[in-house]
């Protein structure tokens, strides 16, 4: 079965068929029907249309630099960042294999000798499948820092990995989404080739496809005329300003959509360096095995089906796409933005293309445009932790935990988005509240009566999230939580952490690096804390041990990119 995949990806390459033409006048009123929200107040998007290798449309709109008021065209900058630049990277290793400069089957260890026993057998290709089995270096060193936006060095990581004790999965068989995997493919193709990884991109990769403003971007403080401002959010805008810094993420790509242009018409030619590097990946590529029915590769492919009719997006893990292909139709669209919403648009237009129905939307509710009075008894009922329904992601087969605290203040109810950040909840109806700058509409229902507070939230951009209100753990005794209080020692990280019991009665874990984070009670003897993910919110569940006398004697945490990491309590 695998095989016949295999031969259907790569018969796809070479596909040659007679296309159905574009009608270019339903396309031009389709780009002005999908960009109508873009102006010169909003960031912006260059969206291309080729087939059979030529273009047949092109349209830019909105702005690259909000600030200096400077248009988004097809010769603007961006940077692409971590997965969403791997293809290119990923493309230079089978090119380097087809040169006899290394072999996608050679021991990682070769490469490393100081790496531990258990990785004896891990090879290139685990790297490229996330079934290595080590750690993340930015999951994991969260841990004994504050932020991942903290620079992590090679000599660091090399340290971590080297005194790993054990493997995160089984080696060649599990799955787990490692930036530690392509930090070490960066330095195998660097010893391979003797040559930094930029040099070698740009000689045997870039310049040979005439991508003359394409280049891989080590250096963050390189001043790249033009460049594009990341921006986030939806008519309120602000600057996207966190990038990573670490030898598992500096891997980013600066392209423009003209580039591009050149990028999808080599992927399109068989005989082309690119169509080959990707034959080569795709030979004992295995798909991301928890994103299931998705068909995504870890360089940066995704097989998706729009009314049977098969489609392969590019991009990164978070579906940030800058390119659709249609194979059977010879047809690609390019869609390169400085936001993540403006290249859904353009990946979009894909969908009206193959005449995909449109699924219907679940419609937010209607809101008074004045707040409404709700009296401070009946503010009670909506306060709480709520958990956020959310599918399992690219990580891991472990889901991600998400809470969220509605704390009443008074006459007024607190949104906590993190544990020391919040917005006030504007009451704009019955059991309906408002976000006050991005405009979220929160709906809390308790129906049938007995059953349990759920809320749902609309966004402007459409997407709905869901959570369900959840019974804490509460009223625990001091003689209960100071079994648990100590001082605990990581021997992979050596980094020590204390847990003590403050006067409000509650457990906190203090780091010589970190803020102190509240350990909240989630069962018997097992508890959340918070981390700062960029942007994002992990939970780590930390599951005290203990010994045959039943003594507590360590902590085993886990979140969602960390499968086990260990703590021995040492006092």
């Amino acid at each position: 079965m695998r095989h016949a995949i295999i031969f259907c990806i790569l018969s796809l390459f070479s596909l040659k068929t007679t296309a159905q033409a574009i009608d270019k006048i339903k396309l031009n009123r389709q780009f002005d029907s999908v960009f109508k929200s873009l102006n010169q107040q909003t960031p912006g998007v260059a969206v291309t249309v080729l087939q059979n290798g030529k273009v047949i449309a092109k349209k830019n709109i909105g702005m690259a630099n909000l600030e200096h008021a400077i248009a988004f065209t097809h010769n603007t900058p961006v940077r692409l960042g971590y997965s969403g630049a791997r293809e290119f990277m990923c493309a230079g290793l089978a090119l380097m294999e087809a040169e006899g400069l290394l072999g996608f089957d050679d021991k990682v260890k070769s490469y490393f000798p100081k790496l531990p026993a258990w990785s004896n057998h891990v090879t290139i290709q685990d790297l490229l499948n996330h079934s290595s089995g080590f750690e993340d270096e930015w999951a994991t060193m969260l841990l004994m820092q504050a932020d991942m936006n903290n620079r992590v060095d090679k000599e660091q990581l090399m340290t971590f990995l080297y005194n790993q004790p054990k493997p995160q999965v089984e080696p060649g068989k599990g799955y787990m989404y490692s930036n530690s995997d392509f930090a070490l493919l960066r330095m195998i193709m660097e010893m391979a080739s003797k040559k930094k990884l930029p040099d070698y991109l740009q000689q045997k990769l870039f310049v040979p496809l005439g991508m003359k403003a394409t280049f891989m971007n080590d250096y963050l403080d390189q001043i790249i005329p033009g460049l594009a401002d990341k921006y986030y959010g939806s008519g309120n805008y602000f600057k996207q300003i966190g990038v990573k810094t670490s030898p598992g993420g500096n891997y980013r790509i600066v392209t423009t959509a003209s580039d591009l242009e050149r990028w999808a018409i080599a992927l399109e030619d068989s005989s082309s360096i690119a169509s080959k590097a990707f034959r080569r990946l795709y030979k004992n590529a295995r798909p991301i095995p928890v994103l299931s029915p998705e068909v995504h590769y870890v360089f940066g492919h995704e097989w998706q089906k729009i009314e049977n009719t098969t489609i392969i997006r590019h991009g990164g893990v978070n579906h940030d796409f800058y390119m659709t292909r249609i194979p059977s139709r010879k047809i690609t669209i390019i869609g390169l933005g400085n936001t993540n919403d403006n290249m859904v648009m353009a990946m979009s237009i894909a969908d009206t293309l193959l005449n995909k129905k449109v699924a219907a939307k679940s419609i937010a509710p209607a809101i008074s445009v004045n707040p409404v009075t709700i009296k401070k008894d009946e503010l009670t009922k909506y306060a709480g932790r709520y958990s956020q329904q959310i599918p399992v992601g690219h990580s891991s087969h472990i889901p991600n935990i998400r809470y969220y605290e509605i704390k009443q203040a008074d006459d007024s109810l607190h949104f906590y988005y993190t544990a020391g950040e919040y917005f006030t909840m504007i009451p704009v109806g019955v059991d309906l509240f408002k976000e006050p700058d991005f405009g979220t509409i929160l709906q809390i229902t308790k129906a049938p009566k007995d059953s349990v507070m759920k809320m749902q939230a609309w966004s402007p951009d459409g997407s709905v999230m869901n959570f369900t209100k959840v019974k804490t753990v509460d009223n625990l005794s001091k003689d209960y939580l100071k079994q648990f209080a100590g001082e605990y020692h990581s021997g992979h990280l050596d980094f020590y952490c204390r847990i003590v019991l403050d006067e409000n009665g509650q457990l906190v874990m203090r780091r010589p690096t970190i803020s102190d984070k509240v350990l909240i009670p989630d069962g018997e003897n097992k508890f959340l804390f918070e981390m700062d993910a960029v942007g994002d919110r992990w939970y780590v569940l930390a599951q005290f041990t203990k010994n045959e006398k039943g003594e507590v004697d360590g902590i085993n945490m886990q979140h969602v990119r960390m499968m086990h990491h260990r703590f021995d309590k040492v006092r």
